[in-house]
């Protein structure tokens, strides 16, 4: 069935507020743009995935803000990557963490730039990121 406009309206409306204390309008919605998205991934292997991966010819950098628990320990960092269309550089930073729960590396493969992590622990990992893009 077809969604009528009214029904978008509604919708969008009903995602939103506006606190007049502060002058704030707030949303309970995460907002995910083509330039900005976030996701998340579990793992109980050591192995080397992909955590994310974008089109290297429509974007030549990305920031990503990650967050890692395992139990009770926490891992969290800041990554920035650049590319040329062959290789990338890649930088970490801003890392908090009470224990280390993943090293990560990026590449470019095909028409993808990747974020790649490897876990440190087969015990179940979560790992959540946010990601920001920047046009080539």
């Amino acid at each position: 069935m077809a969604k009528t406009n009214a029904f978008k309206i509604a919708e969008l409306i009903r995602v939103f507020s506006y606190d007049t204390s502060g002058d704030v309008i707030t949303t309970s919605k995460e907002l995910d743009t083509k330039h900005r998205t976030s996701s998340s991934l579990t793992t109980t292997a050591t192995t080397e995935v992909n955590l994310d991966t974008f089109a290297h010819a429509s974007y030549r950098a990305a920031r990503y803000i990650v967050a890692m628990s395992s139990g009770s320990d926490f891992h969290s960092t800041e990554i920035v990557l650049v590319h040329d269309g062959s290789a990338v550089t890649m930088t970490q930073y801003g890392t908090l963490k009470s224990a280390n729960l993943a090293t990560f590396d990026a590449d470019i493969s095909g028409s993808d730039a990747r974020l790649r992590v490897t876990p440190a622990s087969s015990s179940s990992t979560t790992i959540k990121f946010h990601r920001v893009l920047v046009g080539a």
